[in-house]
């Protein structure tokens, strides 16, 4: 197999990511080396084959950088493909002489970036194989058909994942997280390049009324309409986003005041001029306000508010722009780089107090793994944190079902099997990692993804609805 095309199976699709790093450590029975290096070139992660290939043992490995570990004109070639991933490479590739216990290997070395959700290269991953024998190669074909299937699965995952945390169902605008989280990155950018950044507030004038006289389902009807109707007149670069009830935000980056005021204008006009259903004619009243130099999230959105409000007090149905306010200085930065954890949202909430709180727990046990697993803690460390994870998982499941079967879920048997069928597996890979024959990536992998992401998102949403004190 050319390595090329061991190039084209890391590089394909950009799969590989930071979210999907345990799926890296693959068992160490495969014979690949496996690594993960800092941009400031010391190796945070090191699996156990790469200790046939460095001629160290894994723990010695990590902390230290390449001019450690090998000769210079190697550690000088390695650095060179390093700069080749932080400068934008998809995938880098090297052939080296490596001494080691039993004598020189002759090493195929691959590197791809290690991405967090933004696109930032957070890390440099590696995969090392001894192309010495032909068969290994083989092998390497195999493990990596196999990688490519499980990021695969994970991205999907992944991708559904930031689905519901992100997105108003009824409308598929934004909801607030999605855009807050957008806001932060566009004033940076307002900050360091001077780009005006506008927003504007839609709110549907007596709502109220339409759900009273019409019924929340029409009420319903008449916001999905809205989104689409603003959608339609919107440019690429907008956003909307669903603040809550029949309130919505447009963002608008590099837009001054003037001219959102003229695309508010704009919607209005075609808000008043639509057909909707239950209610025919509706109109609305809206706020805009241009973020200002030195100004806060909140502060920015208080003036557009306030403009909102003036729009309704002086009779609906129009628009009004909040007044510039002085320039201050002093905005601090809270920039904080790190690799990608599992993130609780209100969006995966069932309602019940006890189930999303053992949730939120379960992510945290899974988050506190990781973290372990990035520092390099001991493995009797590692072990206790699987142990404690584990345990938190058999609980939440006996609490689950009770609470499900009083509640009426017609499911809860069948709920109940595929618990019994999950811990079941965990057991078995449990025990398969305390005897020293399972990667504690592949563990990682099954607890993290399997039980906890994909069961949350997948068979757990079904009782939802049966939950009494949904928000």
């Amino acid at each position: 197999m050319h390595e090329d095309d061991l190039i084209y199976t890391f590089a394909k699709e950009y799969l590989i990511r930071a979210s999907d790093l345990m799926s890296l450590l693959m068992p160490k029975t495969l014979g690949v080396g496996v690594g993960v290096k800092g941009l400031d070139g010391r190796y945070l992660l090191a699996n156990k084959a790469m200790e046939a290939l460095f001629g160290h043992t894994a723990e010695h490995i990590t902390h230290l950088t390449d001019n450690d570990l090998f000769p210079s004109e190697v550690a000088t070639r390695l650095q060179l493909s390093d700069q080749q991933i932080i400068d934008g490479a998809a995938a880098a590739s090297d052939e080296l002489d490596l001494s080691a216990k039993g004598g020189c290997k002759r090493c195929l070395w691959l590197k791809f970036p290690m991405m967090g959700p933004d696109g930032e290269i957070l890390s440099i991953g590696s995969v090392m194989l001894d192309i010495s024998r032909q068969e290994d190669v083989a092998d390497m074909r195999q493990s990596l058909d196999r990688l490519q299937e499980t990021n695969q699965e994970l991205q999907k995952t992944l991708v559904e994942l930031d689905r519901l945390a992100s997105t108003d169902k009824l409308t598929g605008a934004w909801n607030r997280r999605r855009l807050e989280e957008t806001v932060i990155n566009e004033m940076d950018r307002l900050k360091r390049y001077d780009h005006p950044l506008s927003l504007l507030i839609i709110d549907i004038d007596f709502f109220k009324k339409i759900n009273d006289q019409h019924g929340h389902v029409a009420g319903d009807q008449v916001l999905a309409k809205l989104a689409a109707v603003v959608y339609s007149t919107l440019r690429v670069t907008d956003s909307l986003t669903r603040w809550g009830g029949e309130e919505f935000v447009v963002l608008s980056p590099n837009t001054t005041l003037s001219t959102m005021a003229m695309l508010a204008e704009r919607l209005r006009e075609r808000i008043s001029q639509a057909v909707f259903p239950a209610v025919k004619q509706l109109t609305v009243s809206v706020g805009v306000a241009e973020c200002m130099a030195g100004e806060t999230w909140e502060e920015w959105f208080k003036r557009a508010d306030a403009a909102l409000y003036r729009a309704k007090a002086c009779g609906r149905n129009q628009v009004q722009s909040a007044p510039e306010t002085p320039q201050r200085v002093g905005v601090g930065e809270n920039v904080s780089a790190n690799f990608v954890q599992l993130s609780w949202h209100s969006a995966y909430e069932c309602g019940n107090p006890l189930i999303d709180g053992q949730h939120r727990a379960l992510f945290g046990h899974a988050n506190d793994l990781l973290a372990a697993l990035l520092c390099g803690r001991p493995s009797e460390e590692v072990a206790a944190l699987i142990d404690a994870l584990m345990g938190a998982v058999v609980q939440h499941f006996k609490d689950e079902e009770a609470i499900i079967t009083a509640a009426g879920f017609p499911g809860s048997a069948a709920h109940a099997a595929i618990h019994g069928e999950l811990v079941d597996r965990a057991v078995v890979l449990v025990d398969r990692f305390h005897a020293g024959t399972l990667a504690v990536g592949e563990l990682f992998q099954f607890l993290a993804h399997d039980v906890i992401a994909r069961h949350m998102l997948g068979a757990d949403r079904e009782f939802f609805p049966y939950m009494q004190n949904r928000r």
